[in-house]
């Protein structure tokens, strides 16, 4: 610090003390009232163009931290404005001007969450289950496979086989109608990782209709066998 060494080379001492802020120590809150002063006399209203580089010596770090997030809060602000100055109902959005994907965005609400869900990794299968130790194993309640997985339940779990030749190869004919993923991609499903599949849109409306006519996300295989016999047994005494 450039006025800590002018007050070495005085042979005046500096001794620092560690108080706690915001609890009434009168020297702290002078202190802290005299920085404030400063930092605005200096900083003033920031902008994206004032550079404060020269004047760090006397603004902190909370300080420009606190004047950017307000500077972010007003941006904000102006955006909302604008966005309900466009519409008679400010709640509604442009899906072609937002940003996102617009078949999820135009889905049912439960469905384009399982979307999401199963993109994200943190829908209800085995995998994730177990990863979070909530199954004893990543075993398939639908097919009995070893590892239930993402790719497993949309590629090759024998519950939902009618469901994958639809997605993958037939796609749908009609109005609300969609080409097969491997048609879109141009790959069969055996190359084709997953994670591509979810962020490639022309594939939505295909990824989208699956989760609509199958349980993959929905349905999960919490309760342990433990736990299923003790409810099968109290289900036979209240019978």
């Amino acid at each position: 610090m450039n006025w800590e060494s002018e007050l070495t080379d005085k042979n005046i001492q500096v001794e620092y003390q560690w108080v706690p802020g915001h609890k009434g120590v009168g020297g702290n809150e002078e202190a802290d009232l005299q920085e404030t002063k400063v930092a605005y006399k200096y900083c003033g209203s920031y902008t994206e163009t004032q550079n404060p580089l020269p004047h760090l010596n006397y603004i902190s770090c909370a300080h420009i931290g606190r004047r950017l997030m307000e500077v972010k809060w007003d941006k904000s602000k102006k955006q909302i404005k604008e966005m309900g100055n466009k519409s008679k109902h400010s709640y509604r959005y442009d899906l072609v001007k937002r940003v996102g994907n617009s078949a999820v965005m135009k889905s049912q609400k439960s469905i384009a969450a399982r979307f999401y869900q199963v993109q994200t990794g943190h829908a209800l299968l085995g995998k994730y289950l177990w990863r979070i130790r909530k199954r004893r194993d990543m075993k398939c309640w639908w097919c009995g496979h070893e590892y239930q997985t993402r790719d497993h339940l949309f590629k090759w779990c024998k519950r939902w086989k009618r469901e994958q030749k639809q997605l993958w190869v037939d796609g749908q004919e009609g109005e609300d109608g969609y080409e097969g993923v491997e048609k879109v991609m141009k790959k069969p499903k055996i190359s084709l990782p997953m994670s591509l599949v979810f962020v490639e849109e022309k594939c939505s409306r295909a990824m989208l209709d699956f989760l609509c006519h199958t349980y993959v996300g929905r349905i999960c295989g919490v309760v342990e066998e433990g736990e299923n016999s003790d409810h099968e047994e109290s289900s036979d005494g209240e019978v």
